[in-house]
């Protein structure tokens, strides 16, 4: 083994002796099998607080996304596309916006914790399959925010998640295409009809042209009514995009 191997062994002993290395949820410590490399989210959350993060598996509605309410793997068309198909082509979420995985996002998006991308991006990769990951895409746009949104924040945060998440794609991702033309109020704060409306005529292209027979994958954190997703996909088709996709971290039920 090369000398260099065995000072970066001492030298992270000394640093786990000095600064242990704690849940980024709960705040337990994290023992040398979680802080291996290779254990995606584990690296950074413990055993416990993982355990609350529920996956989507395979019982879900093949164009929303949807989780049916069976523990039976089925992946088919919801009644609800049936009658009233999304614009974009196909949306999936790695998991349930509950429980931990709720609070690791309302952390990471609301307080600033912008580490937590590190583990959230493990979840998705560990929980996702193509088209979504790897992308089977030519562009990959994270949703965007207002400016005003962006000094407000500091980050976008769908943006660290591509970016995270991509990171062998990095060269997909475009952060200059799909923009944030007016501001909106918070998603969070709306339901139903009012969602739609507030997020109606909200985005717009850089480069229209530059979406003409692309395949575009979407990439947000919470699906919740897909009102922007759906907002998105139309700007996209409208500018020709041959299929959209659309990949959240989290979906609420």
């Amino acid at each position: 083994m090369p000398s260099g191997f065995f000072r970066r062994v001492l030298l992270k002993g000394a640093l786990d002796l000095i600064f242990p290395r704690r849940c980024l949820l709960c705040g337990a410590f994290l023992s040398s099998l979680e802080e291996s490399p290779g254990r995606g989210a584990g690296r950074d959350i413990c055993p416990e607080c993982l355990k609350e993060f529920i996956p989507l598996k395979p019982a879900y509605c093949l164009r929303c996304g949807r989780p049916f309410k069976t523990r039976i793997a089925s992946v088919h068309t919801c009644a609800h596309c049936l009658k009233k198909p999304p614009v974009y082509d196909r949306a999936r979420s790695a998991g349930l916006y509950r429980d931990a995985l709720r609070k690791a996002v309302h952390g990471f998006k609301y307080n600033g914790r912008t580490e937590m991308s590190r583990p959230l991006a493990a979840f998705m990769a560990e929980n996702l399959e193509p088209p979504f990951y790897p992308a089977e895409a030519d562009l990959i746009l994270p949703v965007p925010l207002h400016h005003r949104r962006i000094r407000q924040r500091g980050f976008n945060q769908s943006l660290l998640l591509a970016g995270r998440l991509f990171a062998s794609q990095r060269g997909l991702i475009r952060h200059d295409l799909l923009l944030r033309s007016r501001w909106t109020e918070p998603q969070v704060s709306l339901k139903g009809r009012e969602r739609l409306e507030n997020v109606r005529c909200a985005f717009a292209l850089a480069d229209p042209g530059a979406l003409r027979g692309r395949r575009v994958l979407i990439v947000d954190d919470v699906y919740t009514t897909g009102a922007t997703a759906n907002e998105c996909a139309r700007v996209l088709k409208q500018a020709g995009a041959s299929q959209v996709l659309v990949l959240t971290l989290a979906r609420v039920c």
